[in-house]
């Protein structure tokens, strides 16, 4: 039986592929549909991915590895969607130099579980895929050949 901690860091590996797997099909939507807003008060796709770097490199890598501050600033989809990966890499990298023994124990920098803090990271990313899914399944996408 698989533990916990190899649980967490695979689910929270798997961002990676997903991310991979989604490039292709974005690429293909024209850069209208993925700016478009749905309504006012929604955010476009490319805003949606712009939050979810936000939060990989303001919230998660920074509690675990410190304050870095890349710059996140006007960048295409695909470079976002880089950046997204990068902070994961960076977090997976660090989450696995943790001892199977020393993985329950462990602390952040600003003193938060390890574990838990780990675990509330991929319940944040089922929430972002579903938010993303929901949205591409809501548009009427016309894909670039």
């Amino acid at each position: 039986m698989e533990s916990r901690r190899t649980l967490i860091i695979d689910q929270l590996s798997f961002l990676l592929d997903e991310l991979e797997a989604q490039r292709p099909w974005l690429n293909r939507i024209p850069s209208i549909q993925l700016e478009a807003k749905p309504m006012e008060t929604s955010p476009s796709l490319v805003e949606m991915y712009a939050q979810m770097a936000r939060r990989e490199w303001e919230e998660h890598v920074s509690e675990l590895l410190g304050p870095i501050d890349p710059f996140l600033g006007n960048t295409t989809l695909s470079e976002t969607i880089d950046a997204i990966q990068e902070g994961r890499r960076q977090l997976v990298e660090y989450l696995q130099q943790i001892a199977e023994d020393d993985w329950e124990a462990a602390v952040s920098v600003h003193g938060a579980n390890v574990s838990d803090f780990s675990f509330q990271i991929t319940q944040s990313d089922g929430t972002f895929l579903k938010m993303i899914a929901e949205r591409l399944h809501e548009s009427v996408i016309k894909f670039n050949s």
